[in-house]
């Protein structure tokens, strides 16, 4: 399994990706779900879950077009985000549907992909096997993709488009340390980029593991604020009666 997130503020994007590409008691393996590209006018981030030969697939022919001489499309030649999606979907939908026409469910892979490219606004997408692709919401600004449903509940209470792109970064990292603590399937080492609207270049890259002094040392200031906050819950009026 896999977590994967993406958040868009009024500031800029925040993209979060684990390592873990299947776990066991005494086995597991990681592999980055992660890629970007930013040169000249524009700034791309993808990352990905699902099938992991779908998802190598579609980098590596990323990364070819990218360096092949007259391609018919790449990361470059694409106008705007809507034809980046296009074009991600349409690799992923190449390799994942099996008799030419229909998509086999089990090579899918999903995607995130944010950016913006010069003249544009911030961007921040979900492509779907098929190929098909939605965009945040301003009710809904973060996407979610693998196992999205325990860290799920601090996105919802705290993600807003005004939240600065260091708080957005933090809530991230703690959806992801909520995560980590309640499924295996989802681990580190955890890559994190942030990206400032209008700079068209990657504002700070990180890769962290659970002993990172950084992220040890909110994952424990976290566990320790929720505990401190129980404590401080209101009591029932039977328990007063003690």
């Amino acid at each position: 399994m896999t977590y994967c997130i993406g958040i868009k503020t009024n500031e800029g994007l925040v993209l979060a990706s684990d390592s873990r590409t299947n776990a066991g008691l005494d086995n597991y393996s990681t592999h980055k779900k992660m890629l970007s590209y930013s040169v000249g006018d524009r700034c791309i981030v993808l990352l990905t879950s699902g099938n992991l030969s779908t998802s190598q697939f579609v980098y590596k022919t990323i990364r070819e077009d990218l360096e092949a001489t007259n391609p018919t499309t790449s990361l470059n030649t694409c106008k705007n985000f809507d034809e980046i999606a296009h074009y991600i979907g349409m690799l992923s939908w190449q390799r994942s549907n099996t008799d030419g026409v229909s998509v086999n469910t089990n090579l899918g892979s999903n995607f995130i992909l944010g950016g913006q490219i010069k003249g544009q606004e911030t961007e921040m997408m979900m492509i779907y096997p098929v190929g098909n692709y939605i965009r945040t919401s301003e009710i809904k600004p973060f996407l979610q993709l693998g196992e999205t449903k325990y860290g799920k509940p601090i996105l919802d209470r705290l993600i807003r488009n005004e939240l600065s792109i260091g708080d957005a970064a933090r809530c991230a990292l703690v959806s992801f340390d909520s995560t980590m603590k309640s499924d295996l399937t989802v681990g580190p080492p955890i890559d994190l980029i942030t990206y400032k609207a209008d700079s068209f270049e990657i504002s700070q890259e990180d890769q962290l593991q659970f002993k990172t002094p950084f992220f040890a040392d909110l994952s424990k200031k976290w566990s320790d604020g929720l505990l401190d906050l129980f404590g401080s819950l209101p009591k029932f009026d039977w328990e007063k009666k003690k």
